[in-house]
């Protein structure tokens, strides 16, 4: 096969790849829906052919106009490029071979080698056996397998094995990381937050200076100010995700975004409830207080109307603008109901009264909004937040600590009081005997407030009987 003949069998395999794209569109467009999980991978998978084979006939047709300016033979032509398939005279090419690579969501390759660890701890097989068996096309995970040992329980706190997959080789622990971040309050802040590394010793000022105006040949006064000294030493928030073997090993898209979402949504929830909630105090050695706790509710008017709305928000901004801190930097923090009701409402003549907010957050008055299931609204009132970004303290060095196991015994309880110091009678279920397997997650992380007026807060029933006006 020459040249131009190989460059026909590349133009014949793209139009065919290209009919298939068109297949898998055709299917959701005719029963007016969005493309399913397996038909965006398949749509996916055969765009990235596409793009290869594209790049191959480029390379050929390219081939081909050297071969037509210095006709000389073939083979002569391709060994002057450096091709590995003609290293003699009269050799042709051979066939085009297409490599499919797998492309997956955020957080799906940390739960693809939690389930591959899993799986192989099951049938007694190598991890990577099982990861070429169930991913034959994830070229990433097979590399992160690879490296590693084929040890059943794995962690990555433990150095033997796996304590380096949170650096170079933890690309999917760190993806999975990344995949939280937007799912949580704190992750879509913490950029606007002052990051700090843990047991990093700083000053928090109590109290400031005061000067004062001093006439000709009087003394000058004295003034002093007040700091104490803090660290944000790592506090854990972990859990533990339990599901059957029979799920972890049936072969679909769906076993992985399950574990995924699960664990996300645990982490998620303690992560920002005890950094918005009011009530969250602090537990030594164990969490920190939320960044609103021990402050005063600022008073706000309860009504629901934009007025109202408009004169809560200011007293707000007041709160800190009143403290000689400017709102540069500043956000709000509010639940989906709030933002909800604040995007609904509208004015006379039908326009929006806060334009710049929807249900998932944006702008709401001049500043940043961000939105979060955990932020507390119930029948209280719903929290909303003024936060003063540069003045919140955060350590996070983003990287988890992960183990498995298919024999450890559970207590199925989300508030366990047992502890290795105290132990308690308990009943505990079997992993082994329910044919089952946990995921223990374990993230380190922690904040402060650098001064009390970093933040103001108020219960508000923004999103209570506030009706879109229709007139």
């Amino acid at each position: 096969m020459n040249i131009a003949e190989q460059l026909e069998k590349l133009r014949a395999t793209r139009g065919e790849l290209e009919k298939q794209l068109n297949t898998v569109v055709q299917k959701s467009m005719g029963e007016g829906r969005s493309m399913n999980t397996g038909e965006q991978e398949e749509f996916d998978s055969v765009k990235d052919q596409i793009k290869a084979i594209d790049g191959d006939i480029e390379r050929f047709e390219h081939l081909l106009e050297i071969q037509a300016k210095s006709a000389v033979p073939v083979s002569t032509i391709i060994k002057a490029h450096g091709s590995a398939t003609a290293n003699g005279e009269g050799r042709t090419l051979e066939p085009a071979q297409l490599k499919t690579v797998d492309k997956t969501d955020a957080g799906i390759g940390f739960a693809r080698m939690a389930r591959c660890l899993a799986v192989s701890h099951v049938h007694h097989q190598s991890p990577l056996e099982v990861a070429r068996a169930i991913y034959p096309n994830d070229e990433r995970l097979h590399g992160i397998i690879q490296e590693k040992a084929a040890v059943p329980a794995a962690s990555t706190g433990n150095a033997t094995w796996a304590g380096n997959l949170i650096t170079d080789g933890g690309v999917a622990f760190a993806d999975f990381v990344e995949w939280l971040r937007p799912r949580s309050l704190l992750g879509q802040v913490s950029d606007r937050l002052r990051n700090l590394p843990f047991d990093t010793p700083v000053l928090v000022q109590g109290s400031a200076g005061t000067a004062k105006w001093v006439k000709e040949g009087a003394a000058k006064p004295l003034t002093k100010w007040s700091y104490t000294r803090a660290k944000l030493t790592p506090l854990k928030v972990a859990a533990i995700a339990a599901a059957t073997k029979e799920t972890m090993m049936r072969a679909t898209p769906a076993a992985d975004a399950l574990l995924r979402d699960e664990l996300g949504r645990a982490v998620n929830q303690t992560i920002d409830t005890q950094f918005i909630d009011p009530d969250a105090a602090a537990v030594t050695d164990e969490a920190p207080a939320s960044i609103l706790n021990g402050v005063p509710a600022t008073t706000v008017p309860a009504g629901s109307d934009p007025d109202s709305i408009r004169a809560g928000a200011a007293a707000l901004m007041n709160a800190i603008a009143g403290s000689n801190l400017s709102l540069a930097g500043s956000f709000w923090a509010m639940s989906e109901r709030t933002a909800i009701a604040l995007s609904l409402m509208t004015n006379p003549l039908g326009a929006s009264e806060f334009p710049g907010i929807n249900f998932t957050g944006g702008t709401f008055l001049g500043l940043p909004a961000f939105v979060s299931a955990f932020v507390p609204d119930d029948e209280d009132g719903a929290v909303i937040a003024l936060i003063k970004g540069d003045e919140i303290f955060l350590g996070d060095e983003g990287g988890l600590q992960v183990s498995m196991s298919d024999q450890a015994s559970l207590v199925m309880d989300d508030a366990p009081t047992m502890n290795s110091t105290t132990p308690t009678a308990q009943q505990v279920v079997s992993l082994w005997q329910t044919n089952s397997v946990a995921f223990l997650v374990e993230r380190f992380i922690n904040w402060q407030r650098r001064r009390a007026q970093a933040v103001a807060w108020a219960r508000v029933n923004w999103g209570s009987g506030s009706v879109p006006s229709s007139s």
